[in-house]
């Protein structure tokens, strides 16, 4: 009991000592990682460094890496004080993964900005025995310390110490290099533009097409074979059902997955507003088919008015995020060429998805094809990215639609967008 004490003891950091009890706090953190890239500069200290970093082989540096896990090194061996030298070996790593991994000026500036605070936790703990040192000096010599002051209106005391200002000095450099250097990705290569947007629109519903086809086609097949014993929706098919029945429906609910996204895709492009519009559209009440008058011109300049339906969302001031200011909205129609697809799909297609055990009457459009829920903000974000990296491999989300669309109008020197029409689009978002 008594050596246990005097271990205890012993090995208790000084209450009264910042310096100690950050000792104590660094050599029991797990930053196992920070110990791995600095150890190779901690080793070396520059003394032989000749300008190739990383020249060693690769047993010899794993070596190393162990040797270094193994010892007990922490913060204070890295850098010993704040002199402007003490900075060697963030030097040295920021030369390596230039020279290693061809880092950009964007890239390293964030590095030493996060290695900035790394080198203000190591000197935190010292700062009031660094500030009365500093006052002392120049009460007794009259003389000013050779830390340049920083100028920042936020800055503390620790900016004020050589090897911080030095780093800073370093980071600005790196930053004004990555506000002049070049993009190191294509940006065009990456994002989706309007008019791809809608191309992804014509090969998704090119695929559909083929697939409804080829579906219709086994259809026919299987009722001839079956002498008109299979009903017309073979989704509800009684069991027991033979192979040919079970997979027409497995390919009528796929169709009717495929022709979800479709719709999704193509509503986005009529109406760009947010993803809760089409999330909760529900038959009947905020989603209508309204009947309208198309007026048709005809060679002669004659005018023929015939009747039609289109689909149109309406919204009450509950439906949308900023109806408490604005109120009821005015309806947003789809337009005209949908209709025909909308019908096919809520008379063909959509029974597919309803589940018929746990929600057979759901009101909603669009559904999930597992539950029959409605969809989530997930599951609608991960049809339009996925259907456009799909076709395009490129990436975008509900969200961008809506800044493609008004960049597409904008920049679009074949079409230039009056006022009215800008105010008109904005009724749509």
């Amino acid at each position: 009991r008594e050596d246990n004490m005097n271990i205890d003891s012993s090995s208790s950091p000084n209450v009264g000592s910042p310096s100690s009890l950050a000792q104590s706090s660094l050599k029991t953190a797990s930053a196992i990682t920070i110990r791995k890239q600095i150890w190779e500069r901690a080793r070396d200290k520059l003394t032989n460094y000749s300008g190739r970093i990383g020249d060693l082989d690769g047993e010899k540096y794993v070596a190393m890496q162990k040797e270094g896990m193994k010892s007990n090194i922490s913060l204070y061996d890295i850098f010993p004080d704040s002199r402007t030298e003490s900075t060697a070996p963030i030097l040295q790593y920021v030369i390596w993964m230039r020279s290693q991994r061809q880092i950009s000026p964007n890239y390293e500036a964030n590095i030493l900005r996060g290695l900035i605070k790394l080198v203000k936790f190591r000197f935190a703990s010292e700062l009031s025995t660094s500030i009365s040192s500093r006052n002392n000096s120049v009460n007794t010599t009259g003389r000013q310390s050779s830390a340049v002051p920083s100028t920042s209106k936020k800055s503390t005391p620790l900016d004020d110490l050589p090897i911080i200002a030095e780093l800073r000095n370093i980071h600005r450099e790196a930053g004004s290099k990555g506000k002049k250097a070049p993009r190191s990705s294509d940006e065009g290569k990456k994002w989706l533009e309007w008019t791809e947007y809608l191309e992804v629109i014509d090969m998704l519903k090119a695929d559909l097409l083929k697939m409804i086809e080829n579906y219709e086609c086994q259809l026919e097949v299987a009722l001839n074979k079956s002498g008109n014993d299979v009903p017309d929706n073979v989704q509800n098919t009684p069991k027991p059902v033979s192979p040919n029945v079970k997979s027409l429906q497995k390919q009528r609910k796929e169709i009717a997955v495929i022709f979800q996204h479709y719709l999704i895709l193509a509503f986005f492009s009529c109406v760009p507003d947010r993803q809760r519009t089409f999330r909760e559209l529900e038959l009947g009440r905020n989603f209508l088919r309204v009947e309208t008058t198309i007026s048709n011109e005809r060679e002669n300049n004659g005018r023929d008015d015939s009747s039609s339906f289109i689909w149109v969302i309406k919204h009450t001031a509950d439906d949308y995020k900023t109806g408490g200011a604005y109120g009821e909205r005015p309806p947003l129609p789809l337009h005209p060429s949908l209709t025909p697809a909308i019908d096919d799909f809520l008379d063909r297609w959509r029974p597919a998805l309803v589940n018929e055990v746990e929600n057979p009457s759901s009101p909603y459009l669009f559904l999930q094809p597992r539950t029959g829920n409605p969809m989530t903000p997930n599951s609608l974000y991960q049809i339009v990215s996925r259907c456009c990296y799909k076709y395009k491999q490129k990436k975008t989300n509900p969200h961008l639609l809506r800044d493609m669309i008004v960049t597409h109008v904008r920049k679009n020197a074949d079409y230039s967008a009056s006022e009215k029409e800008l105010e008109a689009l904005a009724l749509f978002m």
